[in-house]
């Protein structure tokens, strides 16, 4: 077994088809002597008995005289027709010879010496020689119709020559064959070997390769390159394993392979590739070609590995700021160039040298690592935004916010990873912040100082010109009415012009009173149960009645008389007045209000449309802001403060609602407020 063991692979193969060759050779001679001689033999002497049980006949059938010369003239063409038949001889019951005929050479060699009994049966006896004598007799005993008087032995002798020469054409032919199939077996099992070992010494050349990593020497391997090889080292992201060429067809089992040829190509590249198309489909073919496509893979691999890495590398080394990384001995094992920038130390005096604790304070180390197993800063192993500081490779002390956190592999401590942003400018920013802050304040201060004193001589001014403008309102009124006697033409337009005057005075009075209560956040919503169309709509629609006539508009009002909602009924009132008065204001003269309030179920829904020339686009969203005048020639030459919508806008709010408008230039204006239930 040991010398088995140390023979090669091709050698134990010739050794075996040699041990099977010679195996056949060793059972064709046991056929041939054990066999075809016999049967050969068996022939011989079954003639040599039928021509003894002949001449038995022809004895018996002779008369009593001259029976000698008649058995002779009836043997003689026995003899001429048979050559292999050498003599005849009769025997008495005694044994002696009583008749011969045939070769006289053979006569001496009839004794028992130098034959063996090779067979027989009743009266019968075979014998074969044992010497160079090729003579097979064969003797019958015939008893004869009354022994033992007639008894009668017949010794008939048959010439084996043939049957010796045939032997020898045997083996010749047997030991020729031999011969011309070891030498057809030497080559075949040659060529054969060299099949199996070129693969597998390819094999074993390429595992070597690939134990010492030289994936390219492995790839160069291919004889042919394949054509999904440049594939599988570009598809670096191998994303589509199930598309993916590394699942070559011929790398699958038996029963799927021939299906595999059968149909399409599973990848465009396999239409182009000789493995595929040619493939013998053998199992070292196939595992050669795993090989190949395994190597390319795992180039493929390696390039992404590679690739993978650089990128990563980069990305630290593009980071602005510091990142750094210690073992459990405290060795910093990772460093990039925003540490070194802000550090000042080179990769080589840091990397697998330096302590980590050399880079802070004394007991600062301790303390960072003592936060990083607390729940102060993110829970035990994460550290976030704790500040503290490091000291560069100058001396200098620098201010840091550091994350970290610590790394762990099977249970046990790794590394610890930190992230650090240099604190210096940030603080310089802050300090400059600060003092911008601290300004700031001083300027706010003085700002609500001006502020107050501004709400305070608002509130002392409207106030103060309430009452006179108020009084001379009711005296011009009285004029107006002709209380005091009738007044002549030019005298009642004269009137008229000051009580509209004053009627503006007084709406610009009341805005103001309502924007100083809005800043000092007097404006009290008292909120109730109010009947809309009677508390709210009603009295606005009776307080313009006098300027809905004078401008000629046609007014309509939707309003549920039985609606009610919760609301400030008296800010309402001067909500909607607000915007009827706009309407008849900027509206067409002679034009159409329309007033739309509907209970919506979870908001009330309330519309003022009216027709006229419209709001752009632009100018609908300054609508709403304090002291905002869109600047068109009817309101240009018409009076207001812009604080109307602005007060709106505030007391919708202050109910929880919205409002907008909706408007199409040269048509008509629609400003909408929704108000919810609760």
């Amino acid at each position: 077994m040991r010398f088995l063991r140390r023979l090669s692979f091709q050698n134990k193969i010739l050794l075996i088809t040699l041990a099977m060759v010679a195996l056949v050779v060793v059972t064709g001679a046991i056929a041939i002597d054990r066999v075809i001689l016999p049967a050969m033999e068996a022939d011989v002497t079954d003639g040599a008995w039928k021509i003894a049980r002949g001449v038995v006949d022809q004895v018996r059938e002779l008369p009593d005289g001259d029976g000698e010369a008649q058995l002779r003239a009836s043997l003689k063409p026995l003899f001429a027709v048979m050559p292999k038949l050498l003599h005849v001889e009769l025997l008495d019951r005694n044994d002696s010879p009583t008749f011969w005929m045939g070769d006289d050479e053979c006569r001496t060699g009839t004794g028992a010496d130098g034959f063996d009994v090779v067979g027989g049966m009743e009266n019968v006896l075979v014998k074969r020689p044992t010497s160079g004598n090729p003579v097979y007799q064969v003797l019958l005993r015939d008893p004869g119709p009354s022994p033992p008087e007639t008894e009668l032995t017949v010794r008939v002798g048959v010439c084996a020559r043939s049957l010796e020469q045939i032997s020898v054409q045997l083996f010749r032919v047997l030991f020729t064959v031999t011969l011309l199939v070891l030498a057809i077996s030497f080559f075949l099992t040659r060529g054969f070997t060299r099949m199996i070992t070129r693969p597998v010494d390819r094999l074993m050349r390429m595992t070597a390769s690939l134990a010492r990593g030289e994936l390219e020497d492995v790839v160069r391997e291919v004889e042919r390159e394949l054509p999904c090889r440049e594939k599988l080292q570009d598809d670096l992201l191998l994303r589509d394993l199930g598309d993916s060429p590394g699942l070559c067809p011929l790398l699958i089992g038996e029963q799927e392979k021939g299906a595999a040829r059968e149909k399409e190509p599973p990848h465009p590249s396999c239409g182009q590739c000789d493995f595929f198309r040619y493939s013998s489909g053998d199992e070292l073919s196939s595992l050669t070609l795993g090989f190949k496509v395994m190597a390319a893979r795992l180039r493929a691999y390696q390039k992404q590995l590679q690739q993978h890495y650089e990128f990563e590398e980069r990305l630290l080394d593009a980071c602005p700021d510091g990142i750094m990384a210690n073992d459990r001995d405290g060795l910093v094992i990772l460093y990039n160039k925003g540490a070194q920038r802000l550090l000042d130390y080179t990769p080589e005096e840091v990397l697998h040298k330096l302590p980590v604790q050399d880079l802070y304070a004394a007991g600062e180390a301790q303390a960072i690592k003592k936060a990083l197993l607390s729940d102060e800063y993110g829970g035990p192993g994460t550290l976030l935004d704790y500040t503290t500081s490091i000291v560069g490779k100058d001396g200098r002390t620098i201010p840091i916010r550091l994350s970290a956190a610590l790394l762990f592999k099977d249970g046990e401590e790794l590394a610890v990873v930190g992230y650090f942003q240099d604190l210096t400018e940030l603080r310089r920013h802050m300090s400059k912040l600060v003092e911008a802050n601290i300004r700031l304040n001083e300027a706010n201060e003085r700002f609500s100082r001006l502020n107050r004193r501004y709400l305070e001589m608002l509130s002392f001014v409207t106030h103060e010109l309430k009452s006179p403008i108020a009084n001379s309102y009711m005296s011009a009124n009285a004029l107006r009415q002709e209380v005091f006697g009738e007044l002549a033409r030019e005298q009642s337009l004269m009137v008229e012009a000051i009580c509209r005057n004053l009627e503006q005075s007084m709406e610009m009075i009341k805005h103001y009173l309502d924007l100083s209560r809005i800043e000092k956040d007097e404006l009290p919503v008292q909120p109730r149960p109010a009947r809309i169309m009677d508390e709210v709509v009603q009295p606005v629609i009776e307080g313009l009645g006098g300027t809905i006539v004078e401008r000629r508009v046609s007014i309509c009002v939707d309003v549920p008389p039985e609606l009610q909602w919760n609301l400030d009924p008296e800010l309402f009132r001067s909500v909607l007045g607000n915007l009827v008065n706009n309407a008849l204001k900027y509206g067409d003269e002679s034009g159409r209000i329309r007033i739309t309030v509907a209970d919506l179920g979870d908001r009330c829904r309330m519309e003022v449309w009216n027709s006229g020339p419209g709001i752009s686009a632009e100018d609908r969203g300054r609508l709403f802001r304090k002291f905002e005048r869109l600047h068109t020639s009817r309101q240009l030459s018409t009076r207001g403060t812009g604080l109307g919508l602005f007060i709106t806008k505030t007391i919708v709010e202050r109910h929880g609602g919205r409002i907008w408008v909706e408007s199409l230039e040269g048509e008509w204006t629609a400003f909408i407020i929704e108000v919810p239930r609760d």
